[in-house]
Parts: C-alpha cells; structure tokens; sequence
C-alpha cells in the first residue's frame, strides 16, 4: 500500500470534530441528508456546528446508519448566549455527548476585531442587512479576568452532560480562565478551538500547558485553506504540542470549500510532506476524536 493509499484509509477512519451544516443564515455547502450522501464511506463520523442554532435536531438515527454525527450548540446571541438552559436541551436529543462550543462570531474578541458581525464575503449570494460589529451585544465570559456569573453557570451544565467543551473563538486569556475553572468542575473533555487563529493567536507555551492539563489543541484545515496561515507554521506548533494532545478538524462547509473527506485528505497529505507521520496523522484524525467522544 503507498502513502496516498494509507492516508486515504486513516481518513475513512477519521471523526470531523468541526463541520458548518446548513441550513444557516450563512450558507452552507450541505444539510445533513446532503452530508451523508456526499461522505458515507469517506469518513467515520463528522461533529456538525452551526453558529445560530443547535445542531443535535438536525439529523435522526436513519441519518446516521452510513456515517456517526454528533451534535452541539455553539453558545452566540441566537441561543442566548451563554445559556445553561439551552446547554441542557440539546443534549437532552442526543443519545451521544455533544460538543458545546464557547461564543464564535458574538465574542467580545472577534466583534472587537470586526468590522461587521457577519463578514460580507461570508454570505455572497444572500441578500440579508450587515449589522455593524460595534452594534452587536458582545457575549461576556470573563470581566476583570475572571469568569462571568453566566459563564460558570455553563461550565457547570457541561460537566453535569458531560459534554466537549469547546473555546470557540473567545481570546486565549479568557481560553485560560475557562479551563481553569472547567477542570476544577470536573469537565473531562476540552477542545481548544483553532489556537493558531489570528484573532486568538494563542502562545504555544500557552497550548503546551493546557495540553498537560488534557486538553486538546484543535489545528484546522480552513486555517490553511481559507486563513492563509502557512502549513509549516501548523506543523510546527503540532510538533511543539505533540501529536497525542492535538487533534486534526476540517472546519470546512461553507459553500467554496471541499467535502470535509477531502479537506482532511489534503491537510493530512501537506502535513506528511511537512514531516509528520503516518502513525501521528492517524493518532489526530482517529484516535484522540475518538478518545474526545467516547461514551464514558
């Protein structure tokens, strides 16, 4: 068997912790019945997320016969924010944990380094009014650096579910905040979402010591693809946190980009010609999701 062929098998193997699923105001390569027919037998499973909506009513057991999908909320103004109560509900349709993803486009950090609360090339083709950034109520996790009311709140419902929790696009100070007080509760499962990110831009001294507390360090393809982050710099920072703490997403589903199958089967080839193993692309891609979802 030749590299391309194995990398094609792990990538069969592989669980998409980071897949944008329509319908959505933003638009979206696919619905779920899209999604699985697209991607039965090119993936084990996909995380699906939306930035508006809980995801765990989108698809039923039928849905997920060919191919394992997970749901999750991602915790923005259209839920209400940082709200235990709707943490609650979608994981009460779920009979798998879900993943609960910390404020993305209504977070302090990413309105404060926005010029709208949409950007305009995220919805090319969709006629909907842009609203400034700085009209937008930010979701507030922490003040004077130390969590909100409403924050703890949610950590405590995630450890309750024991459900992912997943950083979204809050700053790395408030990433720090959040575990510190996640791992005091309990939570056992913590994703930091795409650290490299500009707009969070976290330390990778930072990314070490998370990783040693057992979070893992979440590297996406749209990074790359879409962010124009270098490849080296992303193997780089996998190299410095090491493969058993980092797991490998597509963050793919916008309406430009490749089917996450092949999405992952690109990022993992350029990761290869960048040093990575074979056997550490197979620890980010199938093993540690798999660890990350488990039913404990």
């Amino acid at each position: 068997m030749t590299d391309r062929e194995k990398l094609r098998s792990i990538i069969r193997q592989a669980v998409d912790i980071h897949l944008h699923i329509g319908p959505e105001i933003i638009p979206r390569k696919y619905t779920v019945k899209e999604l699985v027919a697209t991607e039965r037998g090119k993936l084990a499973g996909c995380v699906l997320k939306n930035h508006f909506y809980p995801t765990t009513a989108l698809f039923t057991k039928d849905d997920t016969k060919d191919l394992q999908l997970y749901g999750g909320i991602v915790l923005n103004n259209a839920v209400g924010g940082l709200n235990p109560e709707a943490v609650y509900a979608t994981a009460l349709v779920s009979n798998r944990p879900i993943v609960v993803w910390f404020p993305t486009i209504n977070s302090e950090q990413f309105l404060r380094a926005s010029k709208y609360e949409l950007a305009p090339e995220w919805l090319k083709g969709k006629k909907i009014p842009l609203r400034l950034a700085k009209d937008v109520k930010s979701v507030i996790v922490t003040q004077n650096g130390k969590l909100t009311a409403s924050a703890k709140r949610v950590v405590n419902a995630i450890a309750d579910i024991d459900a992912v929790l997943a950083t979204g696009h809050i700053s790395w100070q408030e990433s720090m905040a959040v575990v510190k007080y996640a791992l005091e509760k309990g939570v056992k499962r913590i994703v930091i979402t795409h650290p490299i990110y500009q707009r969070i831009a976290m330390p990778i001294s930072r990314q070490k010591e998370l990783a040693k507390k057992g979070c893992y360090i979440e590297q996406c393809f749209s990074m790359y693809s879409i962010d124009k982050i270098p490849i080296k710099k992303i193997a780089q920072q996998i190299n410095a946190v090491g493969a058993n703490s980092v797991i490998l997403s597509s963050d793919v589903g916008q309406a430009f980009s490749p089917a996450p199958s092949q999405s992952l089967y690109e990022f993992a080839n350029l990761l290869f010609e960048q040093g990575i193993s074979l056997d550490e692309l197979k620890i980010m891609l199938v093993s540690n999701p798999k660890k990350l979802l488990s039913s404990l």
